[in-house]
C-alpha cells in the first residue's frame, strides 16, 4: 500500500468534516451541549486516529492491520467516554443520551472518513440526521414525555396555572408549596 498523498489526507479531513457539520448543525439548532464544532472536531479526530491507522499499514504492511484494529477499538472506547459527559441524571430523568449517541455516531463517520469510505460516511450521516429530526417528530407524537408538574399535595394547580400563563398564581402556588 502506498502512503497517502496531501491531497488524500485533505480529501479525507474535509469528508470528515462535512460529516461532522452536518450532525453538529442539527444538535446546534436544538441547543444540546456538543454542538456544531464539537462534532466537527469529534469527526476530524475519528478521521486522524485512522488516517495514522492507514499510514501505518502503509508503513508496516505486516503489522498495521493489528494497529488498525486496536486503534478502531480505543476510538470507539474513548469517544463512548467524551459522550458520557453530555449525559445528565436528575431524579426525574437522564438526560443528553442522544446527544452522547450522536456524538458516538459522528466519530464512526469521521472513522469513515479516514478510511476513504465516503459512501459509508455519507449514508451514515443520512441516516443520523434522519433519526435525530424526522424520528425525533415520530417519537414525540406517539411518545410523548408526561409533563406532569404536580405540587407536594398532588393536585395540578401549578401547572394548570403555567399553561393559563397566570405567572401570578405560578408564583403564589411556589410560595404556599415552600411554607409547607
Amino acid at each position: 500500500m502506498q502512503p497517502l498523498t496531501t491531497l488524500d489526507i485533505a480529501l479525507r479531513l474535509g469528508a470528515a468534516l462535512v460529516v461532522g457539520a452536518l450532525v453538529g448543525i442539527e444538535r446546534e439548532r436544538k441547543q444540546r451541549p456538543a454542538g456544531f464544532r464539537t462534532m466537527i472536531l469529534i469527526s476530524l479526530g475519528s478521521c486522524g486516529f485512522m488516517l495514522a491507522g492507514v499510514q501505518t499499514i502503509a508503513d508496516l504492511p505486516s503489522t498495521g492491520q493489528a494497529e488498525v484494529s486496536r486503534i478502531l477499538q480505543g476510538l470507539m472506547s474513548g469517544i463512548g467516554f467524551l459522550g458520557a459527559g453530555a449525559v445528565i441524571q436528575n431524579k426525574k430523568a437522564v438526560r443528553g443520551l442522544t446527544t452522547a449517541a450522536a456524538v458516538w455516531v459522528t466519530a464512526a463517520a469521521g472513522a469513515m472518513c479516514g478510511f476513504a469510505e465516503f459512501i459509508l460516511a455519507g449514508m451514515l450521516a443520512v441516516f443520523t440526521l434522519f433519526t435525530l429530526i424526522i424520528l425525533e417528530r415520530v417519537e414525540n407524537k406517539y411518545f410523548p414525555e408526561p409533563h406532569d408538574e404536580k405540587d407536594r399535595n398532588g393536585d395540578h394547580s401549578l401547572a394548570a396555572a403555567k399553561l393559563r400563563g397566570d405567572a401570578e398564581e405560578v408564583i403564589i402556588v411556589r410560595d404556599w408549596n415552600k411554607r409547607e
